[in-house]
């Protein structure tokens, strides 16, 4: 029994869909966080269902994008389930882009250090808090200056460290 072409697509453009959506609502949660930070709730605390609201709106964004991926794959399926035989091609195709998603995901994720090489300021971070610190800062990077600043939970430094904290 052969497999339905509609079904096949709906794979080829399920798998490199799935990155896809993923980078969308990336983008959708930051832009919503950014209204709600902006114009919304500002530098105060923000209520405990503004979280869930982001949580929501990221879960929404991801399947209603991934869905209409998949639709799409569907409905292109279904169009060529005339033609004869397979187009390998199109599987080529769709698991080169799979990769090519991945790949820009895992550099993104490099760069901002939550993979592999941790940033300085992640590490100045890190530092911070294993000490029991509330927050962290560095210098501008243009500066030259690379100290980790210690901050309590008013905002007042309580720890600068020119060395030895990396």
């Amino acid at each position: 029994m052969e497999v339905k072409k509609r079904y096949l697509y709906l794979f080829l453009f399920g798998l490199p869909g799935f990155f896809a959506s993923l980078i969308i609502c990336f983008f959708i949660f930051g832009a919503t966080a950014g209204v709600f930070w902006l114009y919304v709730f500002g530098d105060r605390p923000w209520p405990p269902g503004a979280e869930m609201l982001l949580l929501i709106i990221f879960a929404v964004s991801f399947l209603a994008a991934w869905i209409a991926f998949m639709a799409t794959g569907y409905a292109v399926g279904r169009k060529l389930e005339a033609e004869p035989g397979f187009n390998s091609k199109h599987v080529l195709a769709s698991t080169g882009l799979a990769l090519l998603l991945i790949a820009l995901i895992t550099l993104h994720q490099i760069s901002v250090g939550n993979a592999l090489i941790k940033t300085e300021t992640a590490r100045c971070s890190d530092f911070c808090k294993r000490n029991g610190f509330a927050a962290s800062g560095m210098p501008p990077k243009d500066s030259g200056d690379s100290s980790c600043s210690c901050y309590d939970s008013e905002g007042h430094e309580i720890m600068k460290l020119t060395t030895g904290w990396q």
